[in-house]
Formats: C-alpha cells, structure tokens, sequence
C-alpha cells in the first residue's frame, strides 16, 4: 500500500512568502532620503527589479544618508528572494560588523537563519536562531517559532519543535499554523496519542476561508494515514471521513478510507471508495492504486470473475497511460517545455511570465501540468524567468545604448551654439554691477540715517510740490512789498512747513522700509553672484566632461557585451535543468505505472491459475 510521506504534510507556512511579516518590520516610521522612498515604492510594489537597481544606484551616489543601514538590510532581503544566497548572506554579515541597533541586529540573525535553512545547513541556522532576541510583537514571534519549529525538525529534534510551538502564544489568524506544525511535529517524535490530540482539535474545528478548510482537510488526511501506519484503522477511517468530498485531498482521503476498511477485513466496505475513484478521470497516484485495490479486493471477497475483469481493465489503463507519459517524456526531451516556457514569457516591459500559460498542443500536457505545479521546479523556473528578464533588459540596454551617444552629442552641440552667447553676457559683470549698486545704496542709507535730512527720503511727488513751493517764494520775493503779496508768502511759507512736517514725521519709518528692502535684496543680489560664477566654472568644466560620458557609455557598452553571453549560457543550464527535473518526475511516474502494471499482470496470471486449478470457466 502507497501512502504519502509524512514530510510532504509539513506547511511550511513561513517559506512560502517573500516578504515576511519579520521583514514587513523593515518598514520605517519616517521616510527621510527621497531616494529611499523611491525605492520603496517598487519594493512595496513588488517590482523587486526596479527596486534593486534603484537602491544600488543610490547607495552608489551616496544618496541614502539617513537609511544606510536599512537600505543594506532591503538589499539583502531582495537578494535572498532572487536565491542569491552568497550575495545576501556577505551583505548581512557585513551589517553585523556595524554600530546597528538590536531590531535591526534580530532581523540580521533572522535572514542569516533563513540562508542556512534554504541552503541545508540545519546545525547553522539553529546556531543563527539563537542570536535572535524574543521579539516583542505577537506575530514576529509566531512566524520565529514555526522557522524555528522547521530547523528542530530539520535535526530531528522533533518533541524539541513540538515543545518550542507549545510555548508559542498565537495571534489572530496564527492558531491553526501553529498547531498543525505541532501536530505534526508530535506524530514524526512517536507521540501519536498527543500528536492525534492537537490535530483533533484542528481537524473539528470550523473554517470560514477555503485556506483554513483546506489546512484542516490536511490535518485529518495526516492524521487518518499516520493512525493506518500504527494499526488504529477504526480511528483512521474516522479522521479520513471528515475530509471534504470537494476538497484537493479528496482522493488520497478516499484511498486511505478503503485502506481502512481493508485492514478491518470489510473488502465489501472498502470497494465503495474505491470504486469512487475509478470514476474519476484522474492519473494521480490514488486513482492509479485504486486500479489494483478494487480487484484485490475482489479477489478477498473470492469473485475471481470480477477480479480478473477489473485487472485486466487495471491492466489497459496503466498501458494507455504509460503510452500518454512516454508521450510526455518525448516532449520533454524534444525541447517543446522549455519552448512553451519561452513562448510564455512576455519581455521586458510585461512582466516575467504570462498569468496564463497553456499546455496547448503539447502531447500529454496534464502530466507537465503536475510537474509545473511542483515547488522544486517552480523555483527553478523562477530563475529561468529570471534570466530571460535580465537578458531582455540587457538586449534593450545594448539596442538603445546609441540613444546615448545622442545625448551627448546633443549637449555637445548646445554647448557650442550657447556658449559664444553666455560668455559675452558674462562679459558684462551684470551681477557685479547689481551688487556693487546695492553696496552705493547700503552707503547711501547709512549716510543719510547719520545726516538726518528727512526731504532725502521725499517721494518724488513731494520733492515736485516742495520745488515749486520754493519757485513761489522766490517769485513773491521779487514782487514789490504789499500786503497782498505778504499773505502770498506767509501762506507758501505755511504749506511749505506742513509739507516739511509731513515728511519729517513719517521719516523713521521710510527709512526703516528702505533699510528692510536692501535687506531682502541682499541674497538675491549674492546668489546673482554665485551663479555667475558657477556659469563661469561650468563653462571650464561641461566640455571635459563630454569626453568622460564617452568613456563611460563605452564601458557600459562592454560590460553589457560581456554580461549577456554569461547570463545566455546560465539560461541554457536553467533550461537544462528544468528539462532534467521534468523527466525526473516524469520518470518517477513512468515506473510507477510499470510497476502497477507488473503488479496487475502478475495478480491476473494469478487468478488465472486459481479458477484453472478450480476447474471454472474463464471470463
């Protein structure tokens, strides 16, 4: 009898995301360096790409000031979700070296000790885990236990992680994670009695998200196969009875259920699941197994007529399936995967991958559907796309690279058509003559605050109205002495006096206001001076620099041609592998079948002889 490992039950929960909950720590509280949030825009985005070259051209201009050190930190993290293990782990290590406070030191540890659990060194990553100070947040501490919980596991230190969960308070949405890991934990540890119990409790309990239903049909399938291993098959048939009908479990409950009833002795029983799943259009492993438990069992029940029929139906369905997998395992090697995994890309500006790639018109592509779905594949695959992306961007670089010999030309030529232009309004010295006109007033102003003659600060209105009193006077003057001309004077006289009075009165504050607005002339007139003389510098440095951008687009221009055939050749090994994997797996089903099918023969031949030896007809 077949039955899933129970590794393959573990839910790793905490692998299957990019950006944990540890790392959404990461976020700042105030984002202080423009460039830093730039890059958090992509990151939190998920256009992990843009975000990486964006913070590496910003750590490259010095332009992160006050996020050095998180920046550092981001970079890693990126790096280890591209599989960049070295890379990331020689960037964390170097941030250990640094003055960084202690959350920045735990999610440090924590990304080191997830680079040796992705990369098998299990004694490491326990050794890593334990710099990690407890956190404080309920739900950092909770994702920890489950990694940690992993790496035990990983030792075999299985009560050890069972026990680490058990003290693990569980937050909102954290509680069935948490017990399942310990459940399962408890059962690899030879604790079955208390191992059943915690995942009793989770396979009972309700579920309000297709996840959790899911995560609960998992516990009960576990459960149920893990009890059939130790003998408990009454127990057994009462977990597989509570996985759902229209569940992804379905079919291995099934399987387990008449396992159960089999090991009870009621093959009767037994055939009503069985029988189920031969209904079903499937070429999983438990459809495949139920082709030989519904004859076995009807060769226990002694109807060898009904035994050979599905036999030999067994046998016909295992040829016809090892005909579709040799189909596939011809595909695979023809090169049509790797060409559906390209024509599935998009480029550069689409995205890595299509949302919706087909198997059409590839022969037996249900098979490659299963080997695509598969964890070790898809994260080969993800490099593969990678790859293709990195190769694309590059190929776009390279192609549009003479748009940058333009731009330098273009600068280039401006510079010739302006500059004759710039150098002889530089000639003016406008700015000098603006200030040194500041510097004649500021004089002015402080001579005229030391006269006191307020008629310096007249408006020009009330130096017309004082001349021409002063033109009256003298013209009464020259008249003859009478008492008509005398009023005249006494009254120029007076006007005079209210418009002198006028003016005296309202001088501290028009001095004030001159003296206020040579203040505010004062930066304006300083930075006309700056800027003549950066202009002045500019000119005797832009030209030089022409010659420098060659250089340097040449460089990159080199460093692009030496990357793609690099990048070309890593492609071509992905591919290679991916191929590799796809005929494992395919493979690895193929002699499945033919051991089933042997099996099947061997049986029949074996009925065979028995209604022979019994003297009865043969069907």
């Amino acid at each position: 009898m077949r039955r899933p490992p129970l590794q393959l039950l573990l839910f790793a929960f905490w692998l299957t995301t990019t950006a944990s909950s540890f790392a959404d720590a990461l976020k700042p509280h105030e984002v202080r360096d423009l460039h830093y949030g730039e890059v958090l825009f992509h990151f939190y985005q998920e256009d992990y790409f843009t975000a990486i070259t964006h913070v590496m051209v910003a750590q490259e201009q010095e332009r992160l000031e006050h996020h050095r050190a998180e920046s550092e930190l981001l970079l890693g993290g990126l790096q280890l979700s591209y599989g960049m293990l070295d890379q990331a782990e020689s960037q964390f290590n170097r941030l250990l070296n640094q003055e960084t406070d202690a959350e920045l030191h735990d999610r440090i540890w924590y990304y080191l000790t997830k680079v040796a659990y992705q990369r098998g060194r299990y004694q490491k990553a326990f050794s890593t885990l334990q710099e990690i100070d407890e956190p404080r947040d309920k739900v950092i501490r909770a994702e920890l236990a489950v990694l940690g919980a992993n790496v035990r596991m990983a030792l075999g230190r299985d009560y050890e992680a069972a026990e680490t969960l058990k003290k693990t308070k569980a937050p909102d949405g954290w509680e069935e994670y948490l017990r399942i890991n310990r459940g399962i934990a408890l059962l690899r540890a030879g604790k079955i009695e208390e191992g059943r119990e915690t995942l009793d409790k989770l396979g009972q309990k309700g579920a309000d998200s297709e996840e959790l239903r899911a995560l609960r049909d998992r516990a009960n399938l576990g459960l149920g196969y893990e009890l059939l291993r130790a003998g408990d098959a009454e127990q057994a048939r009462e977990y597989l009875n509570r996985v759902r009908l229209q569940g992804p479990y379905m079919q291995a409950a099934l399987l387990g259920a008449g396992w159960a009833d089999a090991e009870r002795g009621d093959y009767e029983k037994a055939l009503t699941p069985w029988l189920e799943l031969l209904k079903l259009a499937s070429y999983e492993a438990p459809v495949q197994e139920a082709h030989l438990a519904v004859p076995y069992a009807f060769t226990q029940l002694g109807d060898s007529k009904r035994s050979i029929h599905f036999y030999e139906q067994a046998i016909g369905y295992f040829d016809e399936e090892q005909q579709q997998l040799d189909a596939a395992i011809s595909a695979v090697k023809s090169g049509v995967l790797v060409s559906l995994l390209s024509q599935a890309e998009t480029g550069v500006s689409g995205g890595w991958l299509h949302p919706n790639p087909t198997l059409e018109g590839v022969p037996s592509g249900r098979y490659l559907v299963d080997v695509l779905s598969g964890h070790g594949f898809q994260e080969s695959l993800k490099d593969y796309r990678d790859l293709g992306y990195l190769e694309n961007i590059l190929g776009e670089w390279l192609k549009n690279i003479g748009l940058y010999y333009d731009m330098v030309d273009a600068r280039r030529l401006a510079y010739e058509q302006r500059t004759p232009l710039i150098r002889e309004r530089l000639s003016r010295n406008e700015a000098d003559t603006l200030h040194q006109r500041w510097q004649e007033y500021r004089s002015w102003i402080e001579t005229q605050r030391a006269s006191g003659d307020p008629l310096n600060l007249a408006t020009g209105k009330e130096k017309q109205q004082w001349k021409t009193l002063e033109d009256v006077r003298e013209k009464l003057g020259a008249l003859p002495v009478q008492s008509r001309v005398q009023a005249m004077q006494d009254k120029a006289r007076w006007l005079q006096g209210i418009l002198y009075w006028n003016i005296q009165s309202e001088y501290k504050t028009r001095i004030w206001d001159v003296e206020k607005q040579l203040g505010e002339l004062e930066a304006p007139v300083n930075e006309a001076l700056a800027k003549q003389q950066q202009v002045t510098e500019a000119l005797e440095t832009v030209k030089a620099g022409f010659d420098g951008y060659d250089q340097r687009i040449e460089a990159l221009r080199a460093r692009i041609q030496a990357l793609l055939p690099q990048i070309h050749t890593a492609r071509s090994n992905a591919s290679e592998h991916l191929q590799r994997l796809a005929l494992a797996e395919l493979e690895t089903r193929r002699q499945r079948l033919v051991s089933y099918r042997s099996q099947a023969r061997y049986a029949l031949a074996r009925s065979y002889d028995q209604l022979a030896r019994h003297g009865e007809e043969q069907p």
